[in-house]
């Protein structure tokens, strides 16, 4: 299971999963206490005590990453997603600058191991 986000709201630790067969779940401490379908957009609803929650994936344009929007009892509560984001434009550049700089190692030990001879 792939971890989409993960939030802490009122000393409760939410994570929301997908799985391989398509499902999205919400785990409250661990506890399942939804699950719908990932590609469409539905609710996730569920009661922690007197308050209700709702978590719907909002989809922004312009911005990566999973955004989710969480409500209790109907008003917004804003939240950091705790996950970080993978970005592939920073392994490309980790990528580039190995190959760069393992050249120039190779290219040093070149000279080390075989030196020019001149007659």
């Amino acid at each position: 299971m792939a971890k989409s986000a993960m939030y802490y709201v009122d000393n409760y630790k939410i994570e929301i999963v997908n799985t391989i067969f398509g499902k999205e779940k919400v785990l409250l401490n661990g506890i399942k206490v939804s699950e719908k379908p990932t590609r469409a957009r539905y609710e996730h609803n569920f009661s922690v005590g007197k308050n209700q929650y709702q978590i719907v994936q909002n989809k922004a344009h312009g911005r990566k990453g999973n955004l989710f929007e969480i409500k209790r009892n109907n008003v917004p509560v804003s939240l950091v997603n705790l996950l970080p984001q993978t970005s592939t434009q920073l392994l490309f550049l980790l990528i580039i600058m190995g190959l760069g700089i393992g050249f120039l190692i190779g290219k040093v030990l070149f000279k080390i191991i075989w030196p020019t001879v001149s007659v």
